[in-house]
């Protein structure tokens, strides 16, 4: 009997693949961050917490629209611009920073439900889960946004010279806003991992930044000590840049300082965030 041996082909050595390709596999960036985008908007498609997110910016115009109407009539208010033409754009910060400030407390969820733990036994990008989360509460946001706009028009005559071009840009300036000061509440959540702590904290920071500002009365008005407050307030800022623009008159200048203003923001606490993502 003849044994035919075969010869043995050399074994071949996979080639090596370094960085990003031989870490993540075969999405990138961008195709994790739309899934992980879905995958947190999910939560936000139920009917009752669509509701509670209409009825929140229909709240916030009735009272304050209603109750501090007479504040059309306070030294200091414009009276080229009705006050409600004010108030609206105001009011579209504040939802935008609001929104913004839950991303934190949806990174904080996630981690006590060990939704973390499996992301990182996964081959994705650890920075897509903070992506997603940002742009998650963004788009909760928008809808409420829209909402502003709609309602303010229709119960309380908010027709600002600008149209709706000027209103349109108002929102989205009012997303970058919200969407940069995300990164704020992302961070500490990734530093702290404490969702009572971080409550707090978030409550510490925007009532000042959102009411020390000129989103409700003009800070000629206010006390000295307040007054130097809200003139150096960046909300007061992004108010006169949303506000110039629903009045038809905003100038090249302010909105890149906002612009540029934000993504700073973002550029500093973003790698602070991702870093300490690792590490979760």
């Amino acid at each position: 009997m003849t044994v035919v041996e075969a010869e043995a082909s050399p074994r071949r050595t996979p080639p090596r693949r370094d960085g990003v390709a031989s870490q993540w596999g075969g999405s990138g960036l961008f195709t994790q961050t739309i899934a992980l985008t879905g995958r947190s908007l999910r939560p936000y498609m139920n009917a009752g917490v669509i509701i509670v997110t209409f009825v929140e910016p229909l709240v916030m115009l009735l009272m304050f629209a209603g109750v501090l109407k007479v504040l059309g009539e306070a030294p200091g208010m414009s009276k080229d611009m009705a006050y409600i033409d004010g108030l609206a754009p105001a009011i579209m910060i504040i939802t935008a920073v609001a929104a913004g400030a839950q991303a934190g407390n949806g990174l904080i969820n996630d981690l006590r439900n060990d939704v973390i733990t499996r992301f990182h036994t996964l081959p994705i990008n650890r920075f897509s889960v903070l992506l997603a989360r940002s742009f998650a509460d963004a788009a909760r946001s928008l809808y409420q946004l829209i909402a502003v706009a709609v309602l303010a028009a229709l119960i309380f005559g908010f027709a600002p010279p600008g149209g709706v071009l000027g209103v349109l840009g108002a929102i989205v300036m009012s997303l970058l806003v919200g969407w940069s000061m995300s990164w704020i509440f992302i961070m500490m959540a990734a530093l702290l991992r404490n969702g009572d702590v971080l409550r707090m904290i978030t409550t510490l920071l925007t009532f000042p930044l959102l009411f020390a500002s000129n989103a409700f009365v003009p800070p000629e008005s206010m006390p000295t000590g307040l007054r130097v407050i809200a003139q150096g307030n960046p909300i007061s800022y992004a108010n006169d840049a949303v506000r110039s623009l629903v009045a038809g008159n905003a100038s090249v200048m302010e909105l890149l300082t906002t612009v540029a203003v934000c993504l700073a923001l973002v550029c500093v606490c973003a790698p602070i965030s991702k870093r300490s993502f690792r590490v979760m």
